[in-house]
């Protein structure tokens, strides 16, 4: 049975929310009804990287150098948990 819904896939939550104002705004003309977005793939790091990344900013004066490794449990668990947010200071 046909639910009437339509999957939207963007590259990322800021993506998603443009895309879905300009699909309402723009090309509908009609308020959307729309639910979370859902996570159907996830990556994770397992163990500590033996490699070292750069990335430059965009006027080339600053770059870091970084390497990926795990969280501990006590940190995926306060994220997921909401306590720890994208702005607060680690």
């Amino acid at each position: 049975e046909d639910s009437g819904e339509h999957i939207v896939a963007g590259a990322g939550e800021l993506h998603l929310e443009i895309c879905l104002k300009d699909l309402e705004e723009d090309y509908c003309g009609v308020p959307l009804r729309t639910s979370d977005p859902v996570v159907s793939y996830r990556e994770t790091v397992t163990a500590e990287s033996d490699r070292v990344c750069l990335s430059k900013s965009p006027n080339k004066h600053n770059r870091l150098f970084m390497n990926a490794g795990p969280l501990s449990d006590e940190l995926a668990q306060a994220i997921e948990d909401g306590k720890i947010t994208v702005r607060d200071d680690v």
